[in-house]
Parts: structure tokens; sequence; C-alpha cells
């Protein structure tokens, strides 16, 4: 079975992985084949939701025991997971869909001119100041898991979501119809080598 390393404790010589099915394992490192190329390129082999960077999958055993899942026999891949530079479409299932929303500030900076700085700002250096300008990112987002193979992520679909269906802002019945009529279903997706969109906007259709 196929996984990718989501958690490691260096001092305590054990972690987690998950799955091709996201479900969560534990692991020794006494079960990594090449423990030494493991822990000087642990970078390599570390996923994480936040860094988008190269992480290579790894081949293992799954194991059951009264103590729960477990990994054992642990190998190192060339596959690299969510390869989006490939941009090989694949096939897809609907995992969740959810309307998402986050805050987040843009800073923009200017130069003072000898004039006083906006209510709010910070200076900086050389008559210059930064201000922040808070935003809300809302997103009508689709979780997926591939099929044929090991990988999974998101596409934020409001735009496109909005158009097919002829509305002009995202409402709770929406987002409910779209739910039901999405999540369980299979579609093709692939990579434009930086982000993933769906082969098929039709499927949005409700």
């Amino acid at each position: 079975m196929k996984g990718i390393i989501i958690e490691y404790f260096e001092d305590k010589g054990f972690g987690f992985l998950k799955d091709s099915k996201q479900i969560k394992r534990f692991f020794h490192i006494s079960q990594i084949m090449e423990k030494k190329k493991f822990t000087e390129n642990l970078e390599d082999y570390y996923y994480t939701d936040w860094v988008e960077r190269k992480c290579y999958v790894v081949n293992f055993t799954p194991f059951e025991n009264e103590k729960g899942l477990s990994a054992i026999d642990i190998n190192f891949t060339n596959q690299i997971f969510n390869d989006k530079i490939s941009q090989t479409e694949f096939e897809a299932e609907i995992t969740d869909f959810k309307y998402d929303t986050a805050s987040l500030t843009r800073t923009v900076s200017g130069i003072k001119k000898g004039n006083p700085s906006p209510l709010g700002a910070t200076a900086g250096s050389n008559g210059t100041y930064r201000i922040g300008y808070p935003e809300v990112l809302r997103q009508l987002n689709i979780y997926f898991r591939r099929i044929d193979d090991i990988g999974w992520g998101t596409i934020d679909v409001r735009d496109l979501a909005l158009n097919i269906n002829s509305r002009t802002k995202v409402t709770q019945k929406l987002t409910q119809e779209l739910e039901r009529h999405l999540v369980g279903k299979s579609t093709k997706i692939a990579s434009n080598g930086k982000e993933w969109f769906l082969k098929d906007s039709a499927v949005l259709k409700i």
C-alpha cells in the first residue's frame, strides 16, 4: 500500500502516515528499511498541508492489532505525491464539498512624500509606510481523492458553480444542493502545472 508521512517525532522515533484512503496509521522508525536516508532527508518524505513542497510517496505493508492501525516494512519510492507538474489527467472521487471562509490581511506599502501617513498605517524606513487591509476569502471547495493512485486535494469552484447555474451569489441552499449533487461522484481532474482543475465543469450543473 502507498502512503505519505505526515508526522514524525525525532526524539521518540515514531510518527504517523496517511494511506491512499487518507486513513492515519502509526509507524516506528524500526520499520523503515532505509533509516539513515530517512533521518538525513526528512523534508523529502514529510508532507504538510500548509507548505507546498516536493514530498515522496512510501510503500508499506498495512498492519492491525488491538492497538490500532499501523504501517510496517516501509520502503521509499521515487513517486512525487500530488505531482502537479506532470499535468496527468486522472479519475477522482469527490469526498466533500464545503463553503470555506478565511480572513487574511493584505499589506500595501507607500511613500509619504512629506504627507502624513494614512490612518492606521505603520511607519517604515526612509519615509515609507505600511497599511493592512483585512479581507475575507470565500471559496466553494471540492475535496477529492484519486481513484487510480494515491493523491487528494481541493479545487475552488465558486465562480464556475455560480456561472454554470446562473447564480450571482453563494447561498446556503445552493451550497447544500451542490453538496448533495457532488459528494460521492467521480470526475476527471488534471493540473495546469500549478493548480488542480475539473476537466468537465458540467459536473457542477444542478
